[in-house]
């Protein structure tokens, strides 16, 4: 008997796509626009969010001391596909010679790829243990590692660090658990919080510029004013991202929808929606976007959902699976046919 899909993580899963797309549209905007405050709001949660559904889901990648080669073969191909591919965007348009290509040291998008790939090859060493341990132990990673500058995009270790109590939280997180934190009674407590920080993030946006700044994880303590207040504020950010992500999941339909089938394939809208942004990007429009407001939030979120939709569509998901299967060495079919 095949097991019924949980839409209710397909559905999660499609509206965080939506906030990821929509994030990285917004993302080349800068200044004293409201777009700049929309964009703090999202990249406050939606990255946490994204890798805790990613470690809920990494459950299936060891099991009976097996690695799934097939799924880290995979991610590793969509990575470098990526890499190149924004490289190549990057180079047609004069921005960026496509020799100065770095597939060890990524800031963009394609960091969560490797990220990825970092976090299941940690899975045998958490597999078994205390949640409270590892969970403390990645918490003291997180905010240990802004101390350091020498910690940031090379090998996406700022990222992998601070991202992974979220990753290790999914994994550890059972679904029965997750059932009962979406009680009644929690979602009196965790929506009106979540409310209170949108709102206090939105009016005051502008003069948390600097702690906000923080949210893309990849910078150290010395970016802000005063060095010694940069792990409360990490601190603050990590409990803000939970309560955000938390709130949202109050509000994402758990029966089958349309969106269900968006939250099946996230990798091609993940991975085209970023050329596509770029392509805009290098063709000038955010030279007339700069100080937008509403309306052209707006725009973005309806070309956000276009995206969505054409790059989810069968035969798009079809042709980038194709893409990304490509060549599978004799080695690893070797490997994968012993563990059958």
């Amino acid at each position: 008997m095949t097991k019924e899909r949980d839409y209710f993580f397909d559905n999660v899963k499609a509206v965080l796509m939506f906030l990821v797309v929509l994030g990285h549209l917004l993302l080349p905007i800068h200044g004293e626009s409201f777009l700049v405050v929309v964009k703090r709001l999202i990249y406050v949660f939606h990255m946490p969010m994204f890798v805790f559904v990613s470690g809920y889901f990494a459950k299936t990648f060891y099991k009976n001391g097996r690695y799934n080669y097939r799924k880290l073969l995979y991610l590793g191909k969509a990575y470098l596909v990526f890499v190149v591919a924004i490289q190549l965007v990057y180079a047609i348009s004069g921005y960026q010679a496509f020799s100065q290509i770095n597939l060890f040291s990524q800031s963009g998008a394609p960091w969560y790829l490797f990220a990825m790939i970092a976090w299941y090859l940690t899975i045998p060493a958490v597999h078994g243990r205390c949640p409270a341990l590892v969970l403390g132990l990645s918490l003291v990673l997180a905010l240990g590692a802004g101390f350091f500058q020498e910690i940031g995009d090379f090998l996406c270790l700022s990222r992998i660090m601070v991202f992974g109590p979220f990753f290790y939280l999914g994994y550890y997180m059972e679904r029965e658990t997750m059932q009962r934190l979406l009680q009644n009674r929690y979602r009196r407590a965790v929506v009106p919080m979540a409310g209170l920080l949108a709102v206090g993030i939105l009016v005051f946006g502008q003069r948390l510029e600097d702690p906000l700044s923080m949210v893309y994880e990849n910078f150290s303590y010395y970016e802000l004013e005063n060095v010694r207040s940069g792990l409360l504020v990490r601190l603050i950010l990590l409990l803000a991202a939970c309560i955000l992500s938390w709130a949202l999941l109050f509000f994402v339909p758990q029966r089958k929808m349309r969106i269900s089938a968006v939250g099946q394939n996230t990798m091609p809208v993940y991975m085209l929606h970023r050329i596509f942004r770029d392509i805009l990007m290098f063709s000038g429009i955010y030279e007339h976007v700069e100080d937008g407001g509403l309306s052209v939030l707006l725009l973005f979120g309806l070309l956000s959902i276009g995206m969505i939709s054409v790059f989810s569509r069968p035969a798009v998901v079809r042709m980038w699976n194709r893409l990304l299967a490509l060549y599978t060495p004799q080695w690893l079919c070797r490997i994968r046919s012993a563990n059958v």
